[in-house]
């Protein structure tokens, strides 16, 4: 058998291209009419999609008809749960205007005293702010304070000295610091633009709510932990305190994460996320009261929440 020219082998070779070439134009073409081929692909992609957003839409009417209905019932489950307690609000500069206006209604309906709002503003938390802040705070010490020599950050050190100054003493329900003394301190801060508050209308309290956002970014991990840190030392002062966010603040690197992780921390302070949602406000509420019955609490729908919030009280509200 003769051997191929090398022109005869170029043809077949060509012949052979174009058959391949013609099979997989052919299958391209028929492509949609065969099993697995890409419009059928496309069409349960684009089904499984519609499943997907339909599911969403369902889930999210769902759970708008749920926070309507609970915030119609949230009056009558805290009513009375905080008479004749005073309640002080710190809010982050991140905290959203109506978190803080429904948790505020809610305080209301639930009998507590009004002890006053004060924003920390960003730079309270901030670390190009940490050593001007320490420095004010070692300034401005109420009479008879004193600072944590083993925790030396900014937010511990703030919250030890302005927990003394608007905590009421647990023990007795006395002023641990004069009004005097308070003046001193907020007014520093203010002046200093760490805070901002309306004159005279900060009282000191039994129990302290810190409102904070979403800040489980990693761009916001200083800030978060210095919350934490200010979080604990407020409580260490008699403080009782309850630290809301919405749910992000929950995750890796937010306040609430960081405080749940910390076996002391989440023996100490209550922490509830998803305070964006009605019944997230209503477990705020309730874990103020927990708190001033000695008891804590991890609250929402994170992973690290122990229950979605506290037990209704059903003894005598005062």
């Amino acid at each position: 058998m003769a051997q191929k020219t090398g022109r005869g082998a170029a043809a077949l070779a060509g012949i052979a291209f174009g058959l391949a070439a013609g099979v997989a134009a052919g299958t391209y073409l028929l492509a949609p009419n065969l099993p697995g081929g890409q419009l059928a692909q496309e069409q349960a992609l684009t089904a499984e999609r519609d499943a997907a957003k339909l599911e969403v839409e369902v889930a999210n009417a769902q759970s708008a008809s749920a926070d309507t209905f609970i915030k119609e019932v949230a009056p009558t489950a805290v009513r009375g749960a905080l008479e004749q307690r005073q309640v002080l609000i710190l809010r982050t500069a991140g905290a959203s205007d109506e978190d803080y206006q429904g948790l505020q209604a809610l305080l209301r309906e639930a009998g507590a005293g009004d002890s006053g709002t004060i924003t920390l503003e960003d730079k309270f938390f901030s670390q190009d702010g940490a050593d001007e802040l320490k420095s004010l705070i070692t300034n401005t010490l109420p009479a008879g304070v004193q600072l944590s020599v083993d925790r030396l950050d900014s937010g511990t050190h703030a919250g030890e000295s302005l927990g003394s100054a608007l905590a009421l003493n647990p023990e007795n329900g006395q002023e641990q610091a004069s009004s005097e003394d308070r003046a001193i301190i907020l007014g520093a801060l203010s002046d200093a633009g760490f805070i901002s508050y309306a004159t005279g209308t900060i009282l000191p309290a039994q129990s302290i709510i810190l409102l904070t956002g979403n800040n489980g970014s990693p761009e916001a991990a200083f800030a978060a932990e210095n919350q934490a840190n200010f979080a604990r030392a407020l409580d260490s002062r008699g403080g009782n305190v309850v630290v809301a966010g919405r749910v992000f603040a929950a995750g890796e690197q937010g306040t609430l994460a960081l405080l749940r992780e910390n076996a002391n921390a989440r023996e100490d302070v209550s922490t509830v996320d998803s305070v964006d949602r009605a019944w997230a406000q209503v477990a705020t509420v309730l874990a103020v009261r927990e708190q001033l019955d000695g008891r804590s609490g991890a609250y929402g729908t994170a992973a690290s929440a122990e229950a979605v919030a506290p037990a209704l009280p059903t003894t005598d509200n005062n």
